[in-house]
């Protein structure tokens, strides 16, 4: 009995890998054709890095005018959260 229940486990840790592997296949895949899609597309990404925030920002650019679609998160939303992350350090120093 005790070899049956170890069998029993054997095979749903067996089967919970065989799904985690089909999972993956089934990502890989959906990159695979949302990259493929992307490279039709008339818009580019470019990546940045706002040092003061510790955070990445991605802009959506139109490869023909080079005009900037989307920004994620918007450039003053950065500035305006590194503003008040000064404004709150000030306050913590001058109450010590």
């Amino acid at each position: 009995m005790v070899t049956k229940s170890l069998q029993d486990g054997n095979s749903e840790s067996f089967q919970q890998q065989k799904d985690g592997q089909a999972n993956t296949q089934r990502l890989k895949s959906a990159i695979d054709q949302a990259n493929n899609k992307m490279k039709q597309v008339r818009t580019r990404f470019e990546y940045s890095y706002h040092e003061e925030t510790n955070r990445i920002s991605i802009k959506v650019i139109d490869k023909e005018t080079q005009e900037i679609i989307r920004e994620i998160p918007q450039e003053e939303s950065l500035e305006m959260l590194e503003k008040i992350w000064e404004i709150a350090g000030i306050l913590v120093d001058e109450k010590r």
